[in-house]
């Protein structure tokens, strides 16, 4: 066994992954999937050769456990994670429950009641009868039986969840920014007290700082500037309607954050 993974980076998304998406982009092959080390968290491929992330493969998951399985609990998800699963609790009438990043958080709510699908930006990902911690082989092998079960390619099936007027379409992109250290609880009140009246042309509908601070628009796509708690890392998360709304959501995101740094010096 090689500790330091012959030099790859052992997280399962998209950037660590261009051999897996170049190989099965070939055509050979239905899926790929790739775990970390410890494999508790999941990223996927499309025949095409497409990443399919976390967001993606949960709102995948949750569709067909309720559809397909019968199966029924709430959603428990971080605040980082995606709005689809907001609106798939609300299609199918689930409880949806919104933790701090952390697992841990996941897990507590998944020991406290059924909890259908309790998962993670980051991948870590577990379901009703399982254990309350993320399973990535677990995962892989219910992308695929949903494949079988359903007869349609992993593309078709994202495709069709993301026409669905109801749940999507939804894009997703996070950017992190190295600081200089600062008070944590001092930046989230400075960004509370200087709320901007729109983000992306759009007015907000809601603000939490339960971990970082949280802007949610009137369409349902939203900003997340939260600190990292082990680091001097600002991480700014989006999630929008168009691939070019998040990249507007992202640069007012650094610009709010920049200028909450600067009011800190």
């Amino acid at each position: 066994m090689n500790p330091g993974f012959n030099g790859i980076h052992p997280e399962p998304i998209e950037r660590h992954l261009k051999p897996l998406l170049l190989e099965i982009s070939s055509g050979r092959y239905q899926i790929g999937l790739a775990t970390d080390g410890d494999a508790d968290r999941i990223g996927a491929v499309d025949p095409s050769g497409r990443f399919i992330d976390p967001h993606a493969i949960m709102a995948l998951l949750v569709e067909y456990l309720v559809h397909e399985r019968g199966m029924r609990g709430s959603i428990v998800k971080t605040v980082s994670t995606t709005q689809m699963l907001n609106r798939l609790a609300s299609r199918y009438s689930l409880e949806l429950h919104e933790t701090p990043v952390g697992f841990n958080h996941i897990s507590a709510l998944m020991m406290r009641e059924p909890v259908l699908l309790g998962g993670e930006e980051s991948g870590g990902i577990s379901i009703l009868g399982h254990i309350p911690e993320g399973d990535g082989l677990l995962m892989g092998m219910l992308l695929v039986e949903m494949i079988a079960s359903r007869g349609k390619t992993l593309t078709t099936l994202l495709n069709d969840l993301m026409a669905a007027p109801d749940i999507g379409p939804f894009y997703y992109a996070r950017v992190d920014q190295s600081v200089r250290p600062f008070n944590k609880k001092t930046l989230v009140t400075g960004l509370m007290g200087a709320l901007p009246p729109a983000l992306a042309s759009h007015p907000l509908t809601h603000v939490s700082d339960r971990d970082g601070v949280k802007y949610t628009l009137d369409d349902d796509s939203w900003l997340l500037i939260r600190p990292s708690g082990t680091e001097p890392v600002l991480r700014i998360y989006a999630e929008g309607r168009t691939e070019a709304q998040v990249k507007t959501l992202l640069h007012e995101g650094v610009e709010l954050a920049q200028r909450q740094i600067a009011a800190l010096s």
